[in-house]
């Protein structure tokens, strides 16, 4: 006959009398935990392997004091540019600094992320949680201030992000690695001067955009294709585009003054090619047109699957784009049955990219020439360029 242990006696006999509440975890011999708070439960003596008693760690808050707890709200409107392929802000994870300084207002000379220094914020369940918790500061008399400053993504070794663990001030070191990269798409914002009375505790971020966003669209001269759509026997199709120039590739963001400063210099030169192109305008190679894909129309269409995510420029920069693209023509009188025409055209033209703000660049292509027409809205410089 086997013997039976009962855990709720070894329960009693360890634990009476702690003030500490314990948890009893029982392996097995297959090396399965299993935990008994609270029940009662029989195990023959020659299955268990081992028995111990851990601390049940339980957040008390403490009498009186209030956490600290955040929401972070989809985009300002401040902003044009909505993040790429829109995924939920909620699967993002922020970095949030705060600063306290006695309960005055923020200001240069108080600058210090004391409170919470680069401190990570998940959305788990229902709602953004942290820890260890944080509690907002006690004063007896006057104002008592606190200000808070996020971004995302969080600096974890993602690459693109990172903090300068030395400094006290909130400002963040970007390095765009790729800048059709989703993981590239930063965010930002702060809450200044609140207190624990203001959404009773809670503190509420706007997300803004860091960065620019360049969307490249094309779309065929009026007098190049009917008004029906494409010529059946044509197709212009596109092998790459590549965008050059004094765009800056790394910097540091002040979350407080919310803009950009140690801006790289160098030139920059980004490609867009193979599966970065749209299918229905990517050049399908050496082939017939009716092989192709739809290639450019009377409507216009996004070039690339994503678009470009840049650093802003310091003022007007000199930009460089170059089209290399092909024109297929059916043709029965040819001995291969298709012709093949490549054209590749550059052109440089000044630009400015600003934080937060979404351009189009609209591409016309036509059997000899391009045209291109940069613009952000209504109040911002128009480019119509001919290539």
């Amino acid at each position: 006959m086997k013997r039976f242990v009962s855990i709720l006696a070894l329960v009693f006999c360890l634990t009476a009398g702690m003030a500490q509440t314990y948890k009893m975890v029982v392996r097995v011999n297959n090396g399965t935990a299993m935990g008994f708070p609270d029940g009662k439960i029989a195990i023959p003596v020659d299955n268990i392997s081992e028995v111990t008693f851990e601390e049940i760690s339980e957040d008390v808050i403490p009498e009186g004091t209030t956490p600290v707890t955040f929401q972070f709200k989809d985009y300002a409107p401040i902003t044009r540019s909505p993040m790429r392929k829109a995924p939920a802000l909620t699967a993002r994870k922020y970095g949030v600094f705060g600063c306290y300084k006695n309960g005055e207002p923020l200001s240069h000379d108080n600058l210090s992320a004391n409170l919470m220094n680069n401190q990570e914020v998940t959305f788990v369940g229902d709602r953004w949680e942290y820890t260890p918790i944080k509690y907002w500061p006690q004063k007896e008399e006057g104002s008592n201030y606190a200000s808070f400053f996020a971004y995302s993504p969080y600096a974890n070794g993602n690459g693109f992000v990172s903090v300068n663990s030395a400094s006290s001030e909130p400002v963040i070191e970007y390095n765009s690695i790729n800048p059709m990269d989703d993981a590239g798409d930063l965010l930002y914002g702060s809450k200044i001067n609140t207190t624990k009375n203001d959404n009773n505790g809670c503190v509420t971020i706007d997300s803004k955009h860091a960065l620019a966003r360049l969307n490249l669209k094309a779309v065929a001269a009026w007098d190049q294709l009917n008004q029906t759509g494409n010529d059946a026997n044509t197709r212009i199709t596109i092998k790459s585009i590549t965008i050059s120039g004094q765009i800056p590739n790394k910097g540091s963001f002040d979350l407080h003054k919310q803009q950009w400063k140690n801006l790289s210099t160098e030139a920059q030169t980004y490609t867009l090619e193979g599966d970065c192109l749209a299918a229905d305008l990517r050049d399908a190679g050496d082939t017939f047109a009716a092989n192709q894909p739809e290639g450019v129309t009377l409507n216009s269409k996004p070039i690339a699957v994503s678009p470009y995510l840049f650093i802003p420029t310091d003022g007007k920069k000199e930009i460089t784009i170059m089209i290399d693209y092909f024109i297929t023509t059916d043709d029965a009188n040819l001995a291969s049955g298709y012709s093949r025409i490549e054209n590749r055209i550059t052109k440089s033209f000044n630009l400015s990219l600003n934080a937060g703000y979404s351009y189009d660049m609209q591409i016309v292509f036509g059997l000899t020439s391009l045209k291109c027409d940069v613009s952000a809205n209504s109040s911002w410089d128009n480019y119509n360029i001919n290539l």
